[in-house]
């Protein structure tokens, strides 16, 4: 529910017609929402991500089962989503992914196959590396996760909090120079010839200047997001400190999406996959070596 938020939601539904008796669900754009209405009861990130996380909930599949990646896997080069397979012998059974894409052939991609065990090893070591780098170095870790988000440190934003100010300044500056052009325009002090050319001047300069306050000010919020979420992330490494497999749950926690690139080989024929795990809130996370 939206208003878990704070939100106040008008014209959720309607009637089609007054000889309808009971309403329907209208489609978002048709509904209202006022935020900040109430208190809330959540964050409106979590919120989001609860309901990424009910889209990623998946019906039986052939096999009758969940598959633990189903919902979470995307192909690298075209973006769709993997499928799970299970190709079984005699003498094997082999569970892996490949790209929905390739299993449909509406779309010229490659399979990106990748099998299931491989994957599960992969997830839950890279995993364990970044709880565990986490529960020993938290704060280390904390700006870590804000750098990597934001792309600079407190530095930078001092940096960047002192060039707003001082736009602000010169906008307000401007306005009371157009302000005094103008009266001496309305005076005869100036003639009009050269007023046109001095405000179209300053307006220039003005509008720039906005523009670039309003740059700032966006990279100054995404910050303050940087912040907020490396503390979300770590309320999860907080709850899981110690696992022993990757079960559904644990991984819909931890895990927003998993990227699957397409498999080579080098001179030696040694088959190498790469993956990027996208952790909710933070993103991909990048340890120092």
């Amino acid at each position: 529910n939206r208003e878990y938020t704070g939100c106040l939601v008008n014209f959720k539904t309607e009637k089609p017609s007054y000889k309808v008796k009971h309403s329907v669900e209208n489609p978002p754009e048709k509904q209202v929402i006022f935020e900040n209405h109430h208190e809330p009861i959540i964050d409106t990130q979590t919120w989001e991500r609860v309901q990424e996380l009910r889209k990623q909930r998946k019906r039986p599949n052939r096999y009758d089962e969940v598959g633990l990646f189903s919902g979470l896997l995307f192909c690298a080069d075209c973006g769709s989503v993997m499928y799970q397979q299970r190709y079984q012998t005699d003498k094997r059974k082999q569970d892996c992914y490949i790209c929905g894409n390739y299993k449909k052939r509406t779309h010229d991609c490659t399979a990106h196959f990748i099998r299931t065990d491989l994957l599960t090893a992969g997830v839950l070591s890279n995993l364990r590396k970044v709880t565990s780098y986490a529960a020993k170095h938290e704060a280390r870790f904390m700006k870590l996760l804000i750098e990597q988000n934001e792309d600079g440190g407190k530095r930078r934003n001092a940096a960047k909090k002192k060039e707003l100010e001082a736009a602000e300044k010169r906008i307000a500056e401007l306005s009371a120079i157009f302000k005094r052009l103008y009266e001496d325009s309305v005076t005869g002090r100036i003639s009009d010839e050269r007023f046109t050319e001095l405000s179209a001047d300053y307006e220039a300069e003005q509008r720039e200047l906005k523009e670039r306050a309003a740059a700032i000010q966006a990279e100054l919020s995404k910050a303050q997001e940087a912040t907020v979420n490396a503390e979300k992330f770590m309320n999860v490494v907080r709850r899981h400190t110690s696992f022993e497999e990757l079960t559904p749950t644990l991984l819909r926690e931890f895990v927003e999406k998993i990227v699957v690139h397409e498999c080579s080989y080098d001179e030696n024929k040694t088959r190498r996959q790469d993956i990027e795990i996208y952790y909710s809130f933070v993103g991909k996370v990048d340890l120092p070596e």
